[in-house]
């Protein structure tokens, strides 16, 4: 039996230990968050393996797009580097005197960073082999994907917005344009809208011009019909020069469409067929193809972007890659799930994935679960070069100029994935203290708001509660 004075210097010790590891007292700094806001965070000592502080580290909260962190990691682990989205045309006719006799096959699987003048440059290379029509029909592959294209609890008075444009199979140019509002006319009049002739899109709609006076009572409303036409409701202030808004395609497939036919045309290949859209993927002889860039740049750029069309692109494109089927969003869920369980030993518990840009309010997880998935990262940072891809306060990407962070000693030192929704604002990622150690953080504020003051100083208590944060961690 061990004597009292060894229980006693075991028990001192170990009382200096969790002292010494249990860090910074979170709660004191939470009160400079506006009254209502919930709070998760935790951080670890990478190269000590010992958590410095947590609060509330179980609590399921919207992690807006630091699910990212879990997207580009699965895709690391499952695709590769090597990995590039590949738009492809085929045929399976023959071509003969000028003339592709049989079906022009444009297979799309999700590129999300394929733009309407790389598939020009793609349908060019037909007429580079001496084809001038096309006697057969156009059958636009999608198969990759199925099911809706917006994941469970994307909210639905954001779906005509860029930001939640549809991450379809068939993605050109983000799957968003813009127009023009020309409201440099009397009070009373309506605004004329100005469509830049290359968008395949139908804007109309009765916009009225109001006084100054009548301003702040106006607002714009935009209804979605059939065949990517959009109706604009409601009124604005008179403005001296047009202003450009943007909205998200919403038939996909239709837009691809009328594109090839306009590019087809602009190149002098005659085609009159159909346009078919089959659900079985189609096989034939290849005559172009076009492959994004690889892997680590879409990577780099979804990140330090904060880039949603990527991340969910990815995010069928690894269930498509795992389970060699056509990827729903659901099935999306499953492979992250199994991928990063599997091959990084991450314990999702009772976690939601819903999407893999975070844009869903289905989403839950816990900074728990999202440090794991950070220490992984730390400790196969040779092989992953994923840490590289993070914004860096105050130089680039979605924290270049985050008030908090933009002085020193956190200026150019913490590197972290941002997430932002209405009342959201979460960050992920890594800095180094004052000993030169590695830290790994979670942070997660969900029900943020200033009410009254949300236009003035909105900002204000988050950046007092960053900036003590994350120089107390410094210090550690």
């Amino acid at each position: 039996m061990l004597s009292i004075t060894k229980k006693l210097v075991i028990f001192g010790n170990l009382l200096l230990t969790t002292s010494a590891f249990a860090g910074l007292d979170i709660p004191p700094l939470s009160q400079e968050l506006p009254q209502g806001t919930s709070l998760g965070f935790i951080a670890q000592n990478i190269n000590q393996n010992q958590i410095i502080a947590e609060y509330n580290p179980q609590t399921f909260m919207l992690p807006a797009s630091t699910q990212k962190v879990f997207t580009a990691l699965a895709a690391k682990l499952s695709l590769g580097d090597q990995f590039r989205f590949q738009t492809s045309i085929l045929t399976n006719g023959n071509i003969q005197n000028n003339n592709l006799n049989g079906d022009l096959i444009v297979k799309f699987t999700g590129d999300p960073d394929l733009t309407s003048g790389q598939l020009y440059n793609l349908l060019a290379q037909l007429k580079q082999q001496g084809i001038s029509a096309i006697n057969g029909n156009l059958l636009l592959d999608t198969s990759t994907f199925t099911s809706h294209d917006r994941a469970s609890g994307w909210i639905w008075n954001d779906l005509s917005m860029c930001f939640n444009s549809p991450p379809a199979a068939a993605n050109i140019d983000n799957n968003c344009f813009y127009v023009d509002l020309d409201a440099n006319r009397p009070v009373g009049e309506s605004v004329r809208f100005n469509i830049p002739s290359q968008y395949p899109i139908q804007v109309f709609g009765q916009v009225s011009i109001v006084s100054a006076e009548e301003a702040p009572y106006c607002q714009l409303d935009a209804i979605v019909h059939d065949n990517n036409r959009y109706q604009i409701k409601g009124c604005i202030a008179r403005q001296s020069k047009p202003f450009g808004l943007s909205f998200a395609v919403q038939d996909t497939n239709a837009y691809a469409a009328a594109i090839i036919q306009r590019q087809l045309n602009r190149l002098g290949i005659r085609f009159n067929g159909k346009i078919q859209l089959p659900h079985k993927p189609q096989q034939g002889k290849l005559l172009a193809q076009h492959l994004s860039k690889p892997l680590p740049d879409l990577l780099k750029k979804m990140m330090k972007k904060s880039d949603n069309q990527i991340a969910d692109a990815l995010f069928r494109t690894i269930a498509y890659q795992l389970y060699n089927r056509p990827a729903s969003f659901q099935l999306g869920s499953i492979a992250l799930k199994r991928v990063l369980s599997s091959k990084a030993g991450i314990k999702f518990g009772h976690s939601v994935i819903a999407d893999g840009s975070g844009l869903s309010r289905h989403n839950l997880v816990d900074a728990q679960t999202m440090l794991q998935a950070l220490t992984y990262i730390a400790r196969n940072e040779d092989s992953l070069h994923l840490m590289e891809t993070f914004p860096i306060a105050g130089v680039d990407g979605t924290i270049s100029g985050r008030g908090s962070l933009i002085s020193e000693p956190l200026l150019k030192n913490v590197i972290a994935k941002t997430g932002s929704l209405k009342g959201v604002y979460n960050l992920a990622g890594f800095m180094t203290n004052a000993r030169g150690e590695k830290i790994a953080f979670v942070q997660f504020i969900n029900g943020y708001s200033t009410g009254e003051l949300e236009n003035k100083t909105k900002r204000a208590p988050l950046v007092q509660f960053e900036s003590r944060l994350y120089k107390a961690i410094y210090a550690q």
